[in-house]
């Protein structure tokens, strides 16, 4: 990790990118780097042992999360009574965060309402510019920590706005997809091939149709250990007052007003879910949002200071690749664990099942053009935006303004999807890079055309190379069944929808033991087995390796950025 600069986090994965540098236990312990990299080792006790120093002890269902839950149930099913009781007295707009300091940060000795900064030589800095400050306000990452999280969160308005602003965006996100798509050729999807002609720019109908809307679009902001920032460029309404972006720097103990900008904040403005559930009609529009959002005061420019509603980062992005692009990071590795394109695939659709109706491997195939078809169609739009593909129907994040990869034939994409089927083929782990990615102007993520960005995409699935070294007594089959399909997926019902685990908010707080550390067992096999590279079912080399990204590569050498994705 000391060759990686940024853990580069949204939603759910800024649990582990911010947990990474600032959980007050040592980074073995943390991590548990003596794991077993065999899968043939992994035995029942071990499956069922989690040290409360690890992170995934905060993941796992516990006795008391019920007690730690029980206040905010109340307050998700029956909001508008128990608001009107308890307004005044009850801070509603800080629980989401309790609530995380309680899972996730206390178990791991993170103290609570602390500033975070970078270090030290950073925390010398603030205190001579800020003598009413001290030492003790602060929380530093451990000291052997060389890696920074970089957290991507949601404005959604501004406090008690009715919900008008992200309505507003409703309006704009849905003419511009009517717009797209009458625009978009039919022979385009008919076709042989793709036809470059044929495919508009999103992007700048989004940009075109804002200001009919108040400019109302939800911005991204993004914070590190050093700096919190908005790349967002334009104009929009505020209720009564006219903001102008982007928003310049601002050290993280200087963004808002009246709280500290702590870890527990930090994590709790990027996962907030129930912030972001205001997308319907309705009493549940309006009041979901407006309770459950995170506030905060802040000041995004010189002539405007205002307490807005901010919530979860999924609404923006859910690959945490745009906020390292903005950044200027050239090599990016990304972990995928989350496929949802309606009405073809949802969370539960797996590899194997994309490959079952797509299995072509080279771009010769005859059918390769209706399997490409087919398997663009059943991949993750908030991965396939980046391109400029959208996916079939309209999805409820925001995406559509996510195109920053100049691939106006969608070659890439076919480049991807022939490299992940063969190593699907050759029953490996689906690991390979996109190289020299060429990004294109995109005024929302202040990103400019012309830069070369490397991918890497670890597509998580449950490659038989790893399932069937997993001894039986560990993941015992039901009575008359195989340990693994023909796919490689367990038949054990505990691990059979591993690593697609459920990730529904109520789901993704209550796994086991053994779920955890299974994906942590998997995660570890995955890096180690493609270390030196990994071939497909034709013998050609897939994957580099990620010895070339760490040890020969120009990174050492030239001091290249790398963004980890979790």
């Amino acid at each position: 990790m000391h060759a990686v600069k940024y853990n580069s986090g949204i939603s759910g994965g800024s649990f582990p990118a911010v947990l990474y540098s600032y959980a007050q236990v040592p980074t073995e312990e943390l991590l548990e780097t003596k794991r077993s990299t065999d899968p043939s080792t992994i035995t029942p006790e071990l499956l069922a042992t989690i040290p409360k120093t690890s992170m995934g002890y905060t993941f796992i269902k516990k006795k008391n999360d019920l007690k730690i839950s029980q206040r905010f149930l109340v307050f998700l099913t029956k909001p508008t009574e128990v608001f009107r009781i308890f307004r005044g007295i009850f801070k509603v707009h800080s629980w989401w965060s309790r609530f995380i300091y309680l899972k996730h940060c206390k178990p791991l000795n993170i103290p609570k309402n602390k500033y975070f900064t970078s270090g030290p030589d950073e925390l010398k800095t603030i205190l001579e510019d800020n003598p009413n400050l001290k030492e003790k306000d602060f929380l530093l990452p451990r000291s052997d920590v060389k890696t920074m999280p970089m957290i991507l969160w949601t404005m959604h308005g501004s406090r008690a706005d009715a919900n008008i602003y992200m309505n507003n965006y409703k309006k704009i996100k849905q003419e511009a997809w009517d717009d797209y798509k009458a625009e978009e050729s039919l022979k385009y999807f008919t076709s042989k091939n793709f036809n470059e002609e044929a495919r508009p720019d999103m992007t700048k109908m989004i940009l075109g149709i804002r200001d009919k809307y108040n400019g109302n679009l939800p911005v991204p902001f993004i914070g590190t250990a050093d700096a919190v920032w908005s790349p967002y460029t334009g104009t929009m309404t505020l209720r009564r007052s006219t903001v102008d972006f982007p928003i310049a720097d601002t050290k993280p103990f200087e963004w808002g007003t009246r709280s500290r900008f702590s870890v527990e904040n930090l994590i709790a403005l990027s996962t907030n879910f129930p912030g972001s559930n205001g997308n319907g009609d309705g009493v549940g529009a309006l009041v979901l949002p407006q309770l459950f959002s995170n506030v905060r005061k802040v000041k995004l420019t010189e002539d405007y200071t205002g307490t807005q509603l901010f919530a979860d980062g999924g609404t923006n992005d859910l690959m945490g690749i745009l906020p390292a692009i903005q950044k200027g990071v050239d090599k990016i590795i990304a972990l995928y664990n989350f496929n949802q394109s309606p009405p073809y695939a949802d969370f539960e659709t797996t590899y194997a099942d994309i490959y079952h109706k797509a299995p072509s491997t080279d771009r010769s195939d005859p059918n390769f053009d209706t399997d490409f078809r087919q398997w663009l169609s059943m991949i993750n739009p908030r991965i396939t935006c980046y391109f400029g593909f959208f996916g079939a129907s309209l999805i409820n994040h925001s995406n559509t303004v996510n195109h920053v990869f100049n691939d106006p034939n969608l070659d890439r994409l076919k480049e991807l999807m022939v490299k992940l089927n063969s190593l699907f083929k050759a029953d490996e782990p689906l690991i390979a890079t996109l190289h020299d990615l060429e990004t294109i102007d995109n005024p929302f993520w202040g990103v400019k055309g012309g830069k070369k960005v490397d991918i890497t995409l670890m597509y998580f699935s449950m490659p038989k190379k790893f399932s069937e070294q997993v001894p039986e007594e560990s993941v015992p089959p039901p009575e008359g069944m195989e340990k693994i399909d023909k796919d490689g997926r367990f038949n054990n019902e505990l691990m059979r929808r591993l690593p697609e685990l459920p990730n529904d908010p109520v789901s993704s707080m209550q796994y086991s033991p053994a779920q955890v550390n299974m994906m942590a067992y998997l995660g570890s096999w995955m890096v180690t087995h493609s270390w030196d590279g990994l071939k497909g079912h034709d013998g050609e080399i897939k994957f580099e390796g990620f010895a070339e990204i760490f040890e020969n590569s120009i990174v050492f050498k030239k001091g290249h950025d790398v963004a980890e994705i979790v």
